[in-house]
């Protein structure tokens, strides 16, 4: 384990925050995390994970630790299907490893169950954190297990999809988060069933291919989601941003029905009989903030859920503006919006 001290953390993160950590390290296998927890044990200092930094605000520079996860193997079976269903198999990867090279790959190696999930930033250990989501699959739709090493104890354990307790953007992991993610197991098939229940997706593969949606190719699916993607979404790379800042809310039936007869355009998308999610980026389209600049924070210009940075954006100056849309979607709709993006000071991590 190689310590670093006081490391600019601005490459590491994609909003592009100029903040700073007291000590930093790579970690590159299980050794290192043990190394990692005792040097914070001995310094009684408080420690953080950062991988693809595209899920997380770092407000302040951090006092204590931060690791990056530099773990990016993966192992693919060469003929290993699972027990009774041969068209099936499992892929291990590690939580450094770049999510979209793995979906990417997968699609080469004649593999379906990824390709809806095209293009998603970050690493692959924060995929079940979030349960990332996309056009009508899920991470749980083909997560089997992840591997975990527990900061607090030192222990490393797995856990099994069920024992994740996966929910809309959320996660077991969120409830204790001295769990690590050090690899993740993936189901995926060598029988391609096309997911396009989003109407877009179906679409989109029509109007690039010029053919019917319901015969495309796991290929042809990524292609349609990553030219939507980069239509709708800014590049982190171009354009300093986290993606979508607040979660779609979940109202009952009751509120919906409220809601639909103020707001009749209202985009509202059924979740069971008895909830419904709303689109946010309507919401705060509504209220005029698409395009909205503040020094050197604002709202993308095509997409009312994206927050963006230019200059030398602060992340107060962000909070603030997420406060401030937070409290006009909660006086005009009565809906509580909630912050898709980790929140750090410099200790640790805070809710908004």
């Amino acid at each position: 384990m190689e310590l670093q001290f006081d490391v600019n953390l601005k490459p590491y993160n994609t909003l592009g925050l100029d903040v700073r950590a007291n000590y930093f390290v790579d970690i590159n296998n299980i050794e290192d995390l043990h190394l990692a927890r005792e040097f914070c044990q001995h310094k009684q200092c408080p420690w953080l994970l950062i991988g693809g930094g595209s899920n997380l605000v770092l407000t302040q520079s951090f006092d204590g630790l931060v690791m990056f996860m530099a773990m990016d193997q993966v192992f693919w079976p060469a003929e290993q299907p699972v027990a009774q269903r041969p068209e099936q198999f499992i892929v291990s990867a590690q939580a450094g490893y770049e999510w979209d090279l793995l979906v990417e790959e997968s699609i080469v190696r004649g593999a379906s169950g990824l390709e809806n999930l095209s293009l998603i930033p970050g690493q692959v250990g924060a995929a079940p954190i979030q349960n990332i989501g996309a056009y009508g699959v899920e991470l749980k739709h083909c997560l089997d297990s992840v591997q975990v090493f527990d900061f607090d104890t030192g222990e490393s354990f797995q856990l099994l999809l069920a024992d994740c307790h996966l929910g809309y953007r959320d996660s077991v992991f969120k409830r204790h988060q001295s769990w690590i993610i050090t690899q993740v197991k993936l189901l995926l098939s060598r029988e391609h069933k096309p997911k396009i229940s989003y109407g877009i997706i179906a679409d989109r593969v029509t109007s690039l291919s010029g053919q019917p949606a319901s015969s495309a190719s796991a290929q042809q699916i990524r292609d349609a989601v990553i030219h939507i993607r980069r239509s709708k979404l800014p590049d982190p790379n171009k354009i300093p941003n986290v993606g979508s800042f607040f979660k779609n809310p979940i109202v009952n039936i009751e509120q919906m029905q409220k809601l639909v007869e103020r707001w009749p355009g209202i985009v509202v998308y059924a979740v069971d009989e008895n909830n419904h999610k709303l689109a946010a980026g309507w919401l705060i389209d509504q209220l005029g903030w698409k395009g909205f600049r503040q020094g050197d924070v604002g709202i993308h210009e095509h997409q009312a859920l994206v927050l963006v940075c230019s200059g030398e954006c602060t992340g107060k100056e962000v909070l603030d503006l997420a406060k401030r849309i937070k409290a006009d979607v909660a006086v005009n709709f009565g809906v509580t919006l909630e912050v898709e993006p980790r929140l750090f000071d410099s200790r640790g991590e805070f809710y908004l």
